[in-house]
This record gives structure tokens, sequence and C-alpha cells, in this order.
């Protein structure tokens, strides 16, 4: 039970995806979705749809601007406040289904989507259940952990040139999103991220590109979702925390009211899609399950 949609952002462009729902009457919760940088939703939503789709539920997923199948110029940019927008835009598409039950809607993001759906759940309260999976939480943090400082002076003076040029009418200048040469200053290059991108692109390599704008990388390093965590409560929290990066992550979630909750994986921040990956995707599942029922069974609350 899986159709195909596009629905408009608020500036005009086009966004695309699908929903899938069980194959039994209607309305179900719904859940809302999207990947994270520079990836698109064929590489791990369908999986997730599925397995949401097995319980009772609904998912309506889609592709950024600039990625996959959704329309916007220039390709391959991430551009955070439009992709947090869009989420709500995609919420707001959700309530016009007769299908879904957008009473109880929950909201999944991944990485740089996953701290999108932090800040959407402290902002919009049509969102009744959030799970922020490795969320990328604090670029400020990330720089210091990711770069030596002189890498990050550099990066610094690539960003500040890269402004002048396109002020002077020049495209934007691009790097690659991930390669294995350790001595790359600017494009990510931890041994999970290369395992990561090399398993998803030999799977699925449709219209994917290994490459960002430069801009894409200073908005990724000047983002602060985790400045949003304390505000989601009364909206039940999932966080789903690597071991690697447990100790950005936990004084944030430290930080986040009840109802929440924590759930740790082995390894490193792709884990969670790769040996982690039924771990992570039956916790969302069953965080889902409890806050939001399902089709056939109405919502448990705390005790």
């Amino acid at each position: 039970m899986k159709r195909d949609i596009e629905f408009k952002a608020d500036d005009g462009i086009t966004l695309r995806g699908w929903i899938v729902t069980p194959d039994t009457p209607g309305p179900h919760p719904v859940v809302v979705m999207t990947h994270g940088a520079g990836g698109y939703k064929e590489w791990h939503l369908p999986g997730l749809s599925a397995i949401l789709q097995a319980a009772g539920f609904a998912s309506l997923a889609y592709d950024h601007r600039n990625f996959g199948d959704s329309e916007g110029q220039p390709r391959c940019e991430i551009m955070a406040q439009r992709q947090i927008e869009d989420y709500r835009t995609a919420i707001t598409f959700a309530e016009t289904q007769t299908d879904l039950d957008c009473q109880r809607l929950g909201i999944f993001g991944t990485s740089f989507s996953g701290g999108h759906v932090l800040v959407v759940a402290a902002i919009d309260r049509r969102v009744k259940c959030v799970v922020a999976q490795v969320p990328f939480i604090s670029g400020s943090q990330g720089m210091v952990t990711q770069f030596h400082p002189e890498e990050a002076l550099e990066m610094q003076r690539r960003w500040d040139q890269d402004r002048r040029d396109r002020a002077a009418g020049k495209p934007p200048q691009m790097v690659p999103h991930y390669v294995g040469d350790p001595n790359n200053p600017v494009a990510g290059r931890s041994a999970n991220r290369v395992q990561f991108f090399q398993r998803m692109t030999e799977a699925e390599k449709r219209n994917w590109t290994n490459q960002l704008t430069l801009r894409s990388m200073e908005q990724l390093y000047q983002y602060e979702a985790g400045s949003f965590v304390k505000l989601i409560s009364p909206t039940p929290l999932l966080m789903i925390v690597s071991h690697e990066e447990v100790r950005l992550m936990l004084p944030f979630y430290e930080e986040a009211l009840e109802p929440k909750k924590v759930v740790l994986t082995k390894g490193g921040h792709y884990d969670p899609y790769m040996d982690e990956y039924p771990k992570a995707a039956g916790a969302t599942r069953d965080w889902f399950v409890q806050w939001l029922g399902s089709s056939t069974e109405p919502k448990r609350t705390s005790s």
C-alpha cells in the first residue's frame, strides 16, 4: 500500500516522496520522516517504513530539497532552516490525507534530519512523538572534535572565499561528501563514514553524486539543534545515540524533560544504518507504538 506523493513548499519548490499505509482500514497513525545530509530517502527509509507498516503505522517519507526526486537548486546543497520548514510543510500535507490520523502524528529524523526533528518537535505541537536517531546536535562542538584548529581556520577561509565568489556571480564551490583520504581538510573522512557511503552507493546508485556545496559544510557547522531539546516536553522524545557519540549527546539529553528515553547503539555514527539497524529500528517502532498506538491499538500513557 504505497503511493507516490508530491507537495509544494512555502517557496514553491516541489518535494517528492511516498506514503506507505497498512493493508487495514484507516485512518492510521503516521510518522513523517526524511533522510540525513547528502543521502536520499531510498537509502534508509524503505526498511523503516516497512517495519512501521507491520506495526500498524503509515509513514510519509520525502527527499530534502536539492536532493533525490525533490526540486531545488543548487543540487547537493543543505539548507538547514529551509529543511526544518519543509518538515512542517510535510506535516501540513499529511493533514490533508483522509487515511492518515494526524492526531497521532510522529516524526523521525536521522543524523542531520535527527537535529531537525528536535527543532520541529520543540516548535510544532502537532507533533505528538519524536525519534531523533544519532542527531547532528551541535555544529560548534562537531567542529572542535572533528578538525584540528588549523583545519578549522582553513575551512573558514574557504567559506569566506566562496561567499566572495558567489557574490561575483561564480557557481558555488563543491566538495566531496566523503573521501578515503585522511588529509582532506573539508569532507568527512572517518572509516565509519566511508564504510556507510560505500555500502549505500553500491546498493542504490540512482541519481546520487558524491558532492556537497561548500556552503553546506558551513551550514552544518553553524547548526545548533541541541539548544531546542529542553523545549520539546511534553512531547515524548527518544534519542538513539551511538557509543562513540555518548559524551557529546548525553548532556543535551539530560536537559530534556520527561517523557524521554535514550537507546545506546554500538559503534559509531553510521552503525544504526548497518549492524545496529535492527536495534535502532526496533526501538523506533516501539516508541511510536507506546505513545501513538497503532491502527488497532490505542496509545498508552506513562504510568
